[in-house]
């Protein structure tokens, strides 16, 4: 059922460490105390413990790094780092493709090294496709030019700077990935040094969800709960689980093989507890504030976002179908709904291999009154 993995991921890891010291001191304990107001979590004692166990390991890098800022900030600087943590550095290097999770950093930078030019563009174009998002889609198959990676950083969220940049980092990758790795090296170093006190905290989350979920993949859980996926024959009987320990508020999913169903892929955050459940966060999708409306407007306000909703209002599509529809391409398309369920404006679906979005009319209905309530007091 759920296959926990307990060993620290220290090619993710080791960049999630290295974003987090591009940004100003104090930042693991100033952006928990952010993701616990806005769920409205008042941390246990052991909780709080591990936050300042994050935070030393967090010091610690910064005192190793205090001759490398510029280095690392020209890698990991965003003006607006992702909730999941994660900058270019992270597409560049590849780092969220699952199957190297459980490699040193140096195997992987070697493996990384051995790509041709062909499999480089086409990681590269899925790393940026899935930047920021919680899912995982298919892995694109065939060739992947470089206008096509350009074409897809011009539809991200970014900067026109940080579009360049990013341009900048695919065009010289091999330098750059070569002056990365050690510094990757290094920030694995230190957090190896924490590991049987990260390893000992990812004993306890594990106890944690299988008293939870008592017999229930995660994968399913979180489908059901957060993704509103109700198709009994989505079990993922098979679940490997991966404990995310420095990006410890994170929740991922993703799928692979062609078996039936589907193997599932969860990174779950270390701090999910017994005080800090997950149930929180799903519950707080369902929640409103002035906030999250405003982002919800701005996501409509964006065309194709709109289109996909209106598309997906009576029956469900695939990535594909939607962007012959829409006239998109796959990627964009993918771009879009992240976007959009991230804020549970859809819902998903897994058949077979393929995943199915739905326009979720429960937080439809929801944001329409809220912004009735507000504008026209009814």
């Amino acid at each position: 059922m759920n296959q926990f993995h307990l060993e620290v991921q220290y090619v993710p890891e080791s960049i999630t460490l290295l974003n987090m010291i591009a940004q100003p001191a104090g930042f693991e304990t100033e952006y928990m105390n952010s993701i616990a107001a806005r769920y409205g979590i008042t941390p246990d004692e052991e909780a709080k413990k591990y936050v300042e166990l994050l935070q030393e390991i967090e010091d610690a890098a910064r005192a190793e790094f205090s001759k490398d800022s510029e280095d690392i900030r020209f890698f990991c600087g965003m003006n607006k780092l992702s909730d999941n943590v994660v900058s270019f550095a992270n597409i560049m290097m590849l780092a969220g493709k699952s199957a190297h999770w459980e490699i040193s950093v140096s195997k992987y930078y070697d493996e990384l090294k051995g790509l041709s030019d062909a499999e480089y563009a086409r990681d590269f174009y899925d790393e940026v496709k899935a930047f920021g998002s919680r899912t995982v889609d298919e892995e694109t198959e065939g060739e992947i030019s470089a206008l096509e990676i350009f074409d897809l950083i011009q539809q991200m969220d970014f900067s026109d700077a940080e579009k360049l940049h990013l341009q900048k980092l695919y065009i010289h990758h091999k330098e750059y990935c070569e002056k990365f790795a050690p510094l990757m090296e290094r920030s694995s170093k230190i957090i190896k040094k924490f590991e049987k006190k990260l390893i000992a905290k990812g004993k306890r989350v594990a106890e944690h969800f299988e008293s939870l979920l008592n017999r229930t993949s995660l994968a399913a859980y979180i489908m059901k709960e957060f993704y509103g996926d109700l198709e009994a024959e989505n079990n993922f009987e098979e679940c490997d689980v991966y404990i995310s320990y420095i990006k410890s508020a994170s929740m991922g999913l993703s799928f692979t093989g062609d078996s039936m169903p589907p193997k599932a892929i969860v990174n779950i955050g270390a701090i999910f507890d017994p005080s800090i459940r997950i149930e929180d966060l799903l519950k707080n999708q369902a929640t409103l504030d002035e906030d999250k409306v405003l982002l919800m407007l701005k996501l409509l306000a964006d065309k194709s976002k709109f289109e996909i909703l209106s598309a997906t209002v009576d029956q469900p599509a695939y990535g594909a179908q939607l962007a012959s529809m829409l006239r998109l391409t796959t990627a964009t398309i993918s771009h879009h709904t992240s976007a959009l369920l991230d804020q549970n404006l859809l819902t998903l679906d897994k058949v077979d291999t393929k995943v199915y979005y739905r326009a979720n009319p429960d937080m439809i209905r929801a944001l329409i009154n809220f912004v009735k309530k507000e504008l026209l007091h009814e």
